[in-house]
């Protein structure tokens, strides 16, 4: 029984949360947003610990209690699932453990092509929420909202289910279909949506020539080969416009994050030199990622538009084009996800990410839990009517959130007035306000 218990408490020490706050269902992989560092551990480093044994054996002797006496045979791995549970359960929403399927699908999410409905969600109360559907997929087209809450999947009520479980059940093979029961804010019953599912494939970047001089770039999430998307469809833009742009709007709402190394890629195209951000840990020194001096792109003016959807490496982007005085920031306050994960390859197929740091923007703020305050305030017409802003679900809403350096302080405020609309125009705004550069200039 000691060698079976020893083994069992090896795994523990390597393993990770399966129900956890948080998990992305779109191309915005965990991964993402942090280092692609992954690291291998065996269960001998955790066992050589002596402190940690001594301070286990209360745990050994719980699980031979079970075992020995429990009215039914329970499972080792439902245990060790459940130990697990308890044990992640205690750190932030972000640090989770990944079967080898959940990690299989986190790898597909990352290459921007995957199977399913299309939407990032997290567990809230018990219940299934939407933090933001991706654009394009088939729940974008289906009309889910941020802040819906899916009741049931199918027949099956989504109360206390796991995000492992809801995985399951909404993937599938592409032209089957789902049915989502949702409670919306405001609609008085819940209503059911029927989903289709398809083969999802984002495109992760998308332009636009607006009246023949501004360009206008969307960046839906961040994948592989974003940045180099990026630079194709910022060419392509200036062979439309027969010469140098007069300015660009990069939108990066409800942009729910994607690779680091994207991230920083598509910052550096627009500034010559400068930090880009900084991470500190609680093991390594603080580490700085920096442009490199080339700035491919001219220095045309330039807004990026955000909202309480854009997330994590979106966040890394308008931070450090903000800080650099090279972008005025137009939209609402990001969702404020500050954090660094790092996937441990577990050698089973399986993977544990944990959250090992936070990172900064290069004037020093913590964006956890406290997201990105753009220079101009501007809401749509939904949102100013109908509060819709207050629908998306921000960092600071998750259970167990690392809190932010300001959290406890007072509310930040915008910059400048709230720019009230009759229509849904940021973008229209965004479009203004490059047209009057010359005025304003950076951050007025």
């Amino acid at each position: 029984m000691g060698r079976r218990i020893g083994r069992f408490v090896g795994l523990i020490g390597l393993m990770g949360l399966v129900m956890i706050p948080s998990m992305v269902f779109s191309a915005s992989s965990e991964k993402t947003e942090k280092t692609e560092k992954k690291e291998e551990v065996s269960s001998s480093d955790v066992l050589l610990n002596e402190g940690l044994m001594k301070n286990l054996d209360q745990f050994s002797k719980v699980l031979f209690f079970i075992k020995k006496s429990y009215v039914e045979d329970p499972s080792e791995k439902d245990l060790l699932l459940g130990a697990i549970q308890g044990m992640l359960g205690t750190l932030d929403p972000h640090s989770v453990y990944m079967t080898p399927e959940v990690y299989k699908e986190l790898k597909a999410d990352t290459e921007g092509k995957f199977g399913g409905v299309g939407i990032e969600i997290t567990i809230r109360e018990n219940h299934l929420l939407v933090i933001s559907p991706i654009e394009g997929t088939p729940a974008f087209r289906a009309g889910l909202k941020p802040g819906d809450r899916i009741l049931k999947i199918d027949d099956a009520s989504t109360k206390g289910m796991g995000l492992t479980e809801a995985v399951k059940m909404m993937r599938g093979k592409a032209g089957s279909k789902v049915h989502l029961t949702i409670s919306r804010e405001r609609v008085a019953k819940p209503f059911v949506v029927t989903i289709t599912r398809d083969i999802i494939r984002i495109l992760s970047v998308k332009s636009d020539l607006i009246e023949g001089q501004y360009g206008y770039v969307r960046i839906v999430s961040f994948q592989e080969k974003t940045a180099k998307f990026l630079h194709k469809a910022l060419a392509k833009l200036q062979k439309q416009a027969k010469g140098p742009l007069k300015g660009l709007i990069l939108d990066l709402r409800s942009n729910p994050g994607g690779l680091l190394e994207e991230a920083i890629a598509v910052a550096d195209a627009f500034l010559k030199n400068g930090l880009i951000v900084k991470t500190d840990s609680r093991t390594e020194k603080t580490e700085e990622r920096s442009a490199r001096n080339d700035g491919d792109e001219p220095t045309y003016p330039l807004i990026v538009m955000v909202n309480g959807g854009s997330a994590s490496a979106s966040e890394i982007v308008a931070g450090a084009l903000q800080d650099q005085d090279r972008a005025v920031v137009l939209g609402t306050q990001t969702f404020g996800k500050g954090s660094v994960q790092t996937v441990f390859d577990l050698g089973d197929g399986a993977a544990l990410k944990l959250t090992v740091a936070r990172y900064f923007t290069p004037k020093g703020r913590s964006i956890q839990a406290e997201g990105i305050v753009p220079d101009i305030i501007v809401e749509s017409k939904d949102s100013v009517d109908e509060s819709d802003e207050k629908r998306f679900l921000r960092e600071r809403d998750l259970e167990g959130h690392l809190e932010g350096e300001q959290e406890k302080g007072k509310d930040k405020t915008a910059k400048t007035n709230i720019v009230e609309l009759e229509v849904d125009s940021q973008k229209k705004v965004a479009l203004d306000y490059l047209k009057s550069w010359n005025l304003f200039g950076r951050g007025q």
